[in-house]
Formats: structure tokens, C-alpha cells, sequence
């Protein structure tokens, strides 16, 4: 009887043992699973945070993407105006060339041509039994070269119209008469008479259309006089106002 009591003591303290041991296993690993909890927790509190931060850049970045977008918005915007500019100002510029090729080519189809000229720095100029052709040897103007000094004849570079004036003076009591002739056909024939002889002057102006090479000149009848000096008492002049 005792003999049994010493194993079933025996067992009981082995198994307070094994128990012991296995209590202190479980313990341990609760104390580990407890460890993991904590860690668990502390990896939980760490994504939770990271998560927070996370939201609140992707907050952001929502802020940011509806700015950017309002920008591109107000770009478009600004570039539909700019585009809108750009276009009126072509058209502006399309508009302008077309201004300065019309007037260049109105520049080029109406040959600037102008001339004034002095008859003479000698004083009298007179007539016998035939008239006379008269020379305007004072050049004043002469724009395009129309006019010949040399001659007296002013000959049309170009088709079109154009305006003759002459003054011419006498000092001499009686008739005092000039003639002007287009290709030598009689175009205007002005008499004056002054009955004393004082400063006596004619002038007249005529407009003619001409062709390529029509001539104008200035003809003094017979038995008459014409006076001029360095003052210019008798002129001719003419210049084209437009071609045709």
C-alpha cells in the first residue's frame, strides 16, 4: 500500500512538473503573443497614421489637380483670346499689305510729273511777220523730265491728264496775245490790251488729255512782245493728275 502511494506520489509530483512546465510554456507564450499584440497595435497605430497622412495628401493632391485644372481652364480661356487677337490682327496685317500693294501700284501706273519754268532773265522777247516758239529756259520745277528747256515742248510720258497754267507780262501799250498748241493744233488763243503800257498781265490754265507722247508748247504770235527777268513775270508750268 505504501509502495503504491510512494508511485502514485511519485506521478502526481511529475505531473506537477510536466504541468509546471507547461504552464510556464504557456506563459511565456502568452507573454509573446502578448508582446505580438503590443507590436501589432503599435504596427496598427503606425499604418493608421500613415493612412491619415496618406488621406490627407490625397486631399491635397485633389486640391492641387482642381487647381491645376482651373488654370487650364483659364489658359484655354486666354488662349481662345489670344488666338482671337491674333487672328484680328492678321487680318489687320492682310488688310494693310493689300493698302500699300494698291498704292504701290498706283505710285507705279501714275509716274510723278510736274514742271515750272521761267521764260527769260534778257527782258523783252518779240516777233517779226511769223510767230514765235517759245522756250521757258528758267527751270524751276521739273519732276519726271518731262519738260524741255531746250525746245519749249513739254511731251506726255504717260497716258492721261493733265493741267497747263501760264502767266506771261508786257510792259508796252497794245495787244499782247499768246497761243498754246497741243501737237502743234491750236488749243487756246488769249489776247489783252492795255492802253498805257503799264505792268499788263495774261495768264490762263488748261486741262488736256493727253496720250504717250502728245507735246504741249507755248507760241507767240507775229508783231508781238513778251517782258521777263529774274523775277519770273512770265511762267510755265503743267503736272499730271492721274494717268488713264
Amino acid at each position: 500500500m505504501v509502495v503504491e502511494l510512494r508511485v502514485t506520489l511519485s506521478l502526481s509530483q511529475d505531473e506537477l512538473r510536466n504541468t509546471k512546465d507547461l504552464l510556464r510554456s504557456v506563459t511565456e507564450r502568452l507573454a509573446a503573443t502578448e508582446n505580438d499584440m503590443e507590436d501589432v497595435k503599435k504596427d496598427t497605430a503606425a499604418q493608421h497614421t500613415d493612412l491619415t497622412i496618406m488621406k490627407t495628401e490625397v486631399m491635397n493632391l485633389k486640391m492641387e489637380l482642381s487647381a491645376s485644372e482651373t488654370e487650364v481652364e483659364e489658359l484655354k480661356t486666354g488662349h481662345a483670346a489670344q488666338e482671337a487677337e491674333l487672328t484680328a490682327v492678321e487680318t489687320r496685317l492682310i488688310a494693310t499689305e493689300t493698302k500699300v500693294e494698291n498704292l504701290e501700284k498706283r505710285i507705279t501706273e501714275n509716274p510723278k510729273v510736274a514742271f515750272s519754268a521761267g521764260l527769260t532773265n534778257s527782258g523783252y522777247i518779240e516777233t517779226g511777220k511769223t510767230d514765235l516758239n517759245l522756250v521757258f529756259t528758267k527751270i524751276i520745277t521739273n519732276v519726271g523730265k518731262a519738260y524741255n528747256y531746250m525746245n519749249g515742248y513739254f511731251t506726255a510720258p504717260v497716258k492721261g491728264v493733265y493741267y497747263f497754267r501760264f502767266t506771261v507780262m508786257d510792259v508796252l501799250a497794245g495787244f499782247m496775245e499768246i497761243r498754246m498748241l497741243k501737237n502743234g493744233q491750236h488749243v487756246m488763243h488769249l489776247k489783252e490790251y492795255d492802253a498805257y503800257g503799264q505792268y499788263s498781265y495774261l495768264s490762263s490754265g488748261v486741262t488736256l488729255q493727253l496720250e504717250l507722247g502728245d507735246v504741249v508748247n507755248m507760241r507767240l504770235p507775229p508783231g508781238h512782245k513778251l517782258y521777263d527777268d529774274s523775277n519770273n513775270h512770265s511762267i510755265f508750268s503743267g503736272f499730271l493728275l492721274f494717268s488713264l
